[in-house]
């Protein structure tokens, strides 16, 4: 890369600038995508960094002038081995060297007519290395060549492969098309793994539509045609698919021995990268619908070290949101808001799915910094994206003191899904908004559901939001009491949560509860504990809070 960056010098004309971009992807016989990911870690190894000018002409000057470049010929295209560059490309596959393998099979491609299987590989590789556009167009030669062939069963596995790249760029209706095709071509076939694929992505579809008992039976199905053609991958992702439905009916207990029996093999290295990250994918995103951060916390760490060990787990982005989200709970806030800022750059030309969440949780983070308008930016971006920016959004104008707005926004989200699990994300701020607006009535009504919801589900920190939720309606009530008890209860939920943020903010509501039975003492020793607790997070607006009521408590 740098010797075809530094060409210009070596042509003996006057060298006023390096390769393009184009040039050098012309000279290598990769893409300029490819080219752009290089030039970007080698921007990273020689310390040029994102605000800097001319990035490319500083890389260019330091190369030559710490002697890196030699004098070479241009790559010759009559020179390349294709099925040398075919079996350095499978290799390197076959090792998750993702940059290695996509960088061999697309100059393949380049240099000469690859096989079927051959383009399979390269779009695999594309995949792992965000070239989103050439994995769909390799996939899709693949998939016309088995046809060809006359190769159903083949074409029909890359059809069911095409089904996510459709999906991580919001395009329903292309995704739904391959789904379709692959069952037409399958339609009254024997038994094979093929339609284990074909039950697996279905039951993905089905479980991201909220259709759990359809879903449920197609993942048992995969499940089954998995261990009849001794297919770990595709055992692991009915597994997976089932643990979650399980989990989304209410069966939690059946759900997460399911689901940990999947991740034991995922992070044991048993899977293949598909299988791996969807296995990831699914447990995480059962973890945290089901606020059971301490488990999500514990396999993300553990999927870090695989990442470590083996290359990413994920398609771009897709893990690092993951993370964010955990780090959040766990009040890691600078390190999850630069995660996050990583996750938009490496998914948004990919999966906008994750490109969309990634940019709610880090409208979160700069709320609760106090940076509104990062905050309404990020969150909007995130609308944008197909995402509900709910509660944030809503509590941002809460913050702004568009109280009624708050409502009316929170009301609308709750009003788009019948979801309990999503519904229990907006409850705990539908009740703070309603509080704060003198509206007893909404707030008794969430705080009833949102107590239905932990009692169905059980996790501890949904158990500690709902307790949480109805001491702040007790306290309004004027039941003292009630709600210290209901607030004790809701702040040891947070702190066996392992959540400082949630936990710091419910010692504020206690504190204010027994601040009205008398016991100043107390409520001291709350807020000083609250406040410690956000100056550490960097929680300004809270902390902010905390030194007002702080200063009404103390003795004149």
């Amino acid at each position: 890369m740098l010797r075809a960056l530094c060409r210009p010098s070596q042509s003996g004309a006057a060298y006023t600038e390096p390769a393009s971009i184009r040039e050098i992807a012309a000279e290598l016989f990769v893409s300029e995508a490819a080219v752009k990911q290089h030039l970007l870690r080698l921007y990273d190894k020689f310390k040029i960094y994102r605000d800097e000018p001319r990035r490319r002409v500083r890389l260019a000057n330091e190369a030559l002038r710490l002697g890196l470049i030699a004098d070479e010929a241009p790559v010759d295209a009559g020179s390349i081995d294709s099925s040398a560059l075919v079996a350095t490309g499978r290799d390197a596959l076959g090792r998750r060297e993702w940059n290695e393998a996509f960088d061999a099979l697309a100059a393949a491609d380049n240099a000469g007519s690859l096989e079927p299987a051959e383009l399979e590989a390269l779009g695999e590789a594309a995949v792992w290395t965000d070239h989103h556009d050439l994995s769909v167009d390799a996939r899709q030669r693949a998939h016309e060549a088995y046809l060809a062939a006359g190769e159903v069963e083949d074409a029909a596995r890359v059809a069911i492969a095409l089904v996510p790249n459709h999906i991580l760029r919001l395009n329903a209706s292309a995704a739904g098309g391959w789904l379709q095709k692959a069952k037409r071509l399958l339609e009254n076939r024997p038994p094979s793994a093929a339609q284990g694929e074909l039950a697996a992505m279905t039951a993905l579809v089905q479980l991201v539509n909220g259709e759990i008992e359809a879903g449920l039976e197609n993942a048992r199905l995969a499940h089954r045609l998995g261990e009849e053609h001794e297919d770990r991958d595709l055992v692991a992702l009915g597994l997976v698919y089932e643990g979650y439905a399980l989990a989304r009916l209410g069966r939690v207990d059946d759900g997460w021995s399911i689901l940990d029996e999947a991740m034991a093999g995922a992070v044991a290295g048993e899977l293949g990268p598909f299988a791996t990250a969807m296995v990831y994918c699914r447990t995480i995103c059962t973890c945290l619908d089901l606020f059971d951060f301490r488990r999500a916390s514990e396999w993300t760490d553990l999927v870090q070290g695989i990442a470590d060990s083996i290359g990413p787990v994920g398609v771009a982005g897709d893990c690092r949101t993951h993370r964010v989200a955990v780090k959040i709970f766990r009040g890691e806030w600078a390190e999850g808001e630069r995660e996050a800022q990583d996750a938009c750059t490496q998914s948004e030309t990919w999966d906008l799915n994750h490109t969309a969440i990634a940019q709610y949780e880090l409208g979160v983070i700069k709320l609760r910094f106090g940076d509104r308008t990062g905050a309404s930016d990020a969150f909007r971006r995130a609308h944008e994206l197909g995402a509900v920016p709910h509660p944030g959004l809503a509590l941002l104008q809460a913050a702004e003191g568009d109280l009624e707005g708050a409502a009316a926004a929170i009301a609308s989200a709750l009003a788009g899904t019948h979801d309990p699990l999503t519904r229990a994300k907006l409850l705990p701020t539908q009740v703070e908004i309603a509080l704060a607006g003198g509206d007893a009535d909404i707030a008794r009504m969430a705080a009833i559901e949102l107590d239905g919801i932990a009692e169905r589900y059980g996790s501890g920190a949904l158990r500690a939001a709902a307790d949480s939720a109805r001491g702040g309606l007790r306290f309004s009530e004027g039941d003292g009491r009630g709600a210290i008890r209901d607030l004790r209860s809701g702040l040891r939920g947070w702190q066996d949560a392992g959540a400082p943020y949630e936990t710091a903010r419910a010692r504020v509501q206690l504190a204010q509860a027994l601040a009205a039975t008398g016991d100043q003492v107390s409520a001291m020793m709350e807020l000083e504990a609250a406040r410690s607790a956000f100056q550490r997070l960097g929680a300004k607006p809270d902390e902010a809070r905390v030194a007002s009521l702080v200063e009404d408590l103390a003795p004149a």
